[in-house]
Parts: C-alpha cells; sequence; structure tokens
C-alpha cells in the first residue's frame, strides 16, 4: 500500500472556517456588534468557556453579549481532541506529586461538575456524543518512567474516589506494558455543541457576535469593552480567550504555551474501542469519531512550545509515520492543531483579578477544556450570582505561586520568553535573492526592520514581524501558514490578522511598504 499523504490545507475535523461550513441554522454566523449597548455580563470569546457561562448566566435572569473575534470554534475548542473524562494522562498524580491529594480532589471535583453539566446539556444535541472508556497507557517497560506514571494515576485517581482499573488488554494494536482505565468518560464533536449554546444565549435581551475584535476596556465604574465596530458596557466582564487579553495581571508570565497536533485517519481496519493517552514521551492521543459514512481514527501529540520547532510540519508527518506502523492507513482526511496552556501548578487559573474585580477570567486546562472550561463556567456563574464554589480556592486567579516546584517552573519558562526574546531580534534572518514560495514563509532583516514575508494563495504578504504584544520576533508555522510568536503565543494570518493569544492588535505595515500584497505575476 502506498504511503498516505498530509492534506495540502490545514482543517479541523470539528471546525471548518466559514466559507466551508454547511448551510444550516446550526451553523449560522451572529452578526458583528454595531453600536453601543448595555448588558449585565460581557463574555470575550465564543469558546466552551465564554459560552457556557453565557447560557449559565442567562438562565440566571441576567443580559449577556459575547463577544467573538473570528467566529464559533475557530480557536481551541474546535481544535482539540474533544474528549471529555476524568482521568488525564497522567495529571493526578503529577498534582498529588506537587501540591498534595487535596488538590488532586478538588481538581477532580471540578471537572466532575464540569463534565456533568456537558453531558446533560449535550444529551440533547447532535454532536456525536459517545460514552467509552479512558486509558492511560505505557509502552515503556515495566520499570520505566512511563509504566511507574501510569501505576502512579492509578493510586492518586482511587485515593480520589474514582473506580480506576490497571490492566493491558485494552484495545490497541501494539503492547502495552502497564495500563490505567475509567469507564463512562465520553467523546463528541465539540462545534454543533457550541452553536447549540449560541442558539441559547442569542436573543430575549441577550446577543452573540462574530466578527467582533476586542481592542481595549476599562475595567472601573461599569466596565466598557471597545471594539472597532462599538462599546459594550456592562457590571461584569468574562474574559474566555484561552490565555486572557487585556491582562493587568500579567498572567501571559505564568503560562507555559503549546501547540500539539491531530490527523483524521481513514484506516482499513477496525478502530480501538476506547480513548487512549500515553504516559509515555512524545505523547500520542487516540480516539475515534464519525464523519459521515465514514468511523475515523484521530491520533494526535508531538507538542512543543507554540513558536518554536520548526518546521511544523515535520512533528505531522512524524505523527502520520506514527501511525502507519500500527494501523493500515488508507487517507489522511482532515490536520490541524490545537493551542493549550499549562500554568505553573498545573491547575487554571479562574475568578477575578486583583487589578479589575469586576473582570473574571478563566485559562490554564492543560488540554482538558472541555470537562474545565465547563467547570469555570460554573465557578464563574456563582461568583456573579454571589455564591461558593467548593472546590474553586486552589484555582483562584489572584492566587501566587505556592510551591518550590511552581516556582522552579515559571522560573524556567520565563527564562525562555528571554532567550526568545533576544535571539529573534539577534538572528541576522538575511534576506534571501527571490521571493517566497507557495506555502513558504521568512523573517528577513532589512532597512525597514524587521520584516515577516510569505506567499499563501498565490498572494505575498509582507508585514512587520514584531508581535504587538510585547516585541518578540514571529517564526512561521508552515503546518497552520500562520505567523506564530514564541513569547506568551500570539498567532496571526499570513496578513498579519490576530489568530489567537494575549495580542488584540495585527502585525503592523513595515515602515514604507503600505498595506499592498502583491499576487504572483
Amino acid at each position: 500500500m502506498a504511503a498516505a499523504t498530509l492534506p495540502a490545507r490545514a482543517a479541523s475535523l470539528w471546525a471548518p472556517e466559514p466559507d466551508a461550513r454547511e448551510a444550516s441554522s446550526a451553523q449560522s454566523s451572529y452578526p458583528p456588534l454595531d453600536g453601543d449597548s448595555r448588558v449585565d455580563v460581557t463574555v470575550i470569546g465564543a469558546g466552551i468557556t465564554g459560552l457556557s457561562t453565557a447560557v449559565m448566566l442567562k438562565r440566571a435572569g441576567l443580559s449577556v453579549a459575547v463577544l467573538e473575534g473570528r467566529h464559533i470554534g475557530a480557536a481551541a475548542t474546535g481544535h482539540t481532541s474533544a474528549k471529555i473524562s476524568l482521568l488525564q494522562g497522567t495529571r493526578a498524580s503529577t498534582l498529588a506529586r506537587s501540591l498534595g491529594e487535596d488538590a488532586v480532589r478538588d481538581h477532580v471535583a471540578a471537572h466532575r461538575a464540569g463534565m456533568g453539566w456537558l453531558l446533560e446539556r449535550a444529551a440533547d444535541v447532535d454532536c456525536g456524543l459517545e460514552r467509552a472508556t479512558a486509558v492511560t497507557y505505557s509502552t515503556s517497560a515495566k520499570d520505566g518512567s512511563g509504566a511507574r506514571a501510569v501505576r502512579a494515576e492509578a493510586e492518586a485517581l482511587r485515593a480520589a474516589g474514582l473506580p480506576v482499573e490497571l490492566g493491558t488488554d485494552v484495545g490497541l494494536p501494539f503492547p502495552v506494558t502497564e495500563a490505567v482505565g475509567l469507564g463512562e468518560q465520553a467523546q463528541f464533536d465539540p462545534v454543533p455543541y457550541l452553536h447549540s449554546l449560541a442558539t441559547e444565549v442569542h436573543g430575549g435581551g441577550s446577543s452573540v457576535h462574530e466578527g467582533t475584535r476586542v481592542r481595549a476596556a476599562s475595567w472601573f465604574g461599569p466596565t466598557e469593552v471597545r471594539t472597532d465596530t462599538g462599546r459594550v458596557r456592562s457590571t461584569w466582564v468574562v474574559v474566555a480567550t484561552g490565555i486572557p487579553i487585556l491582562d493587568r495581571s500579567l498572567h501571559f508570565a505564568r503560562m507555559e504555551p503549546s501547540r500539539s497536533y491531530s490527523l483524521a485517519l481513514r484506516i482499513g481496519s477496525p478502530t480501538p474501542p476506547g480513548m487512549y493517552l500515553s504516559a509515555d514521551s512524545p505523547t500520542r492521543s487516540i480516539r475515534t469519531a464519525r464523519h459521515g459514512d465514514d468511523r475515523l481514527l484521530l491520533v494526535g501529540g508531538n507538542g512543543h512550545r507554540v513558536g518554536t520547532s520548526s518546521p511544523m510540519l515535520s512533528h505531522e508527518r512524524d505523527l502520520l509515520d506514527w501511525a502507519e506502523e500500527h494501523w493500515p492507513v488508507e487517507a489522511v482526511t482532515h490536520r490541524w492543531s490545537a493551542q493549550d496552556y499549562q500554568s505553573e501548578d498545573g491547575l487554571p487559573f479562574i475568578g477575578p483579578t486583583p487589578q479589575a474585580p469586576r473582570a473574571l477570567v478563566a485559562f490554564g486546562f492543560a488540554k482538558w477544556g472541555m470537562s474545565g472550561g465547563s467547570a469555570a463556567a460554573i465557578a464563574l456563574t456563582d461568583h456573579v450570582l454571589g455564591r461558593t464554589t467548593p472546590w474553586l480556592g486552589r484555582m483562584r486567579a489572584d492566587r501566587l505561586p505556592r510551591s518550590s516546584r511552581a516556582l522552579t517552573t515559571l522560573a524556567q519558562a520565563n527564562a525562555q520568553v528571554a532567550r526568545h526574546l533576544a535571539t529573534g531580534w539577534a538572528r541576522p534572518h538575511l534576506p534571501a535573492a527571490h521571493d517566497p514560495a507557495e506555502g513558504e514563509g521568512r523573517v528577513e532583516t532589512t532597512v525597514r526592520g524587521k520584516v515577516a514575508r510569505c506567499r499563501v494563495g498565490g498572494v505575498l504578504h509582507e508585514r512587520s514581524a514584531v508581535c504587538p504584544h510585547l516585541g518578540g520576533i514571529v517564526e512561521w508555522n508552515d503546518a497552520e501558514t500562520s505567523w506564530d510568536c514564541p513569547l506568551h503565543a500570539s498567532r496571526f494570518a499570513p496578513d498579519g490578522g490576530v489568530l489567537e493569544g494575549p495580542a488584540t492588535r495585527g502585525l503592523g505595515t513595515p515602515p514604507g511598504l503600505g498595506s499592498v500584497v502583491r499576487p504572483r505575476a
């Protein structure tokens, strides 16, 4: 059988771009904000955290405006592996080592609450919701680090009250030396679910606005959020953007941003029955999904810090090579990548910030945002309504680093930021003798400064290579045809427009260039 090839264009199985959506009411667009308005709560970001929060608040009788810079499902939620599980790789044992068993109990309680709300809400939505056993496995020797981590995970989750089981017969086509499983977990297609949430929010004094990029905000008085097309005043603002924009609490400096990859494969053999995640490195994620008449195999992994480890396409090719070692791959139907953030202690930040008590944040779910984002929505709604959330204390957004491990992780992360800032500016980035080829991008040092040049869709784009967030030099991501900043993971389209991250404005125009892009002659 000939080796499968990667699709030329990155596209998520869950979240096609707006021009590729099916014409149905469930996938309809919501209008951009037009003029000024006043509501009880402004929610920035239409992923699972933002829309779940908006639904809960509207059900409580408050008016809500959801502002989304691109379209519903454009960022993390539309590019997730979409697993809903309390068994999360080796998360529990990692937390137990650094923060203790009580932290694991709070973590499990939070995700159990979020998972319960999500599953109840999704039961009436046509979103491919399926129950499956979650498995964390190792292929290393019995005395290797991966196998030890699996056993430690089983111990930590049993201490937290979960009925996990050890055993190696888990339905994978390769030898497994240790595995822990938890039944009755779930998987789904997150985008129809997001649209069902948006449908519930929109109307009756509340609204959803796509294509509405937030540029600035005032946090005192009644808060005011400003966009290019209008302002929204409200008592509360919820910032649910993966990593907070407009961040005065420097939370971006306490995050490790990573990008990981996923492939959807048509295979010529039965698919495995569960949802899997390896304890060994490099990480391998496995699940299945129904797509039309096909049952596809989804494999993921090969994560790395955003804006580093180029060329990025090599990670997808490596993932495909691994899949072809174990399954008869007939075709790669989709390829995509996702961006995730992990805090220095492994727990998310949820709630008000010290500098702006009416601005609530929720982020840092460490790749488990389906249950984590739903749990955060419960906590944010409780805060607005004056209720207590019993498991929230360790996850408060205003907490300081609490352990030596967390302080070490934080120091290492910020040392990386300083290194990437220095090397980005120091690197010569010599100009090439020819324009970039299709799908190619590079940074060049010119008399106009650092210039990011790329060609996508036959159009040559030239923008400033300086990230407007904190001045890092962007890197070309050939897998997603985007410009990625290695400092704090802002990402930009070929034409410089903001895709995600803490930046609120796109890449600037190099001096003397103007804004013209040049098509191939």
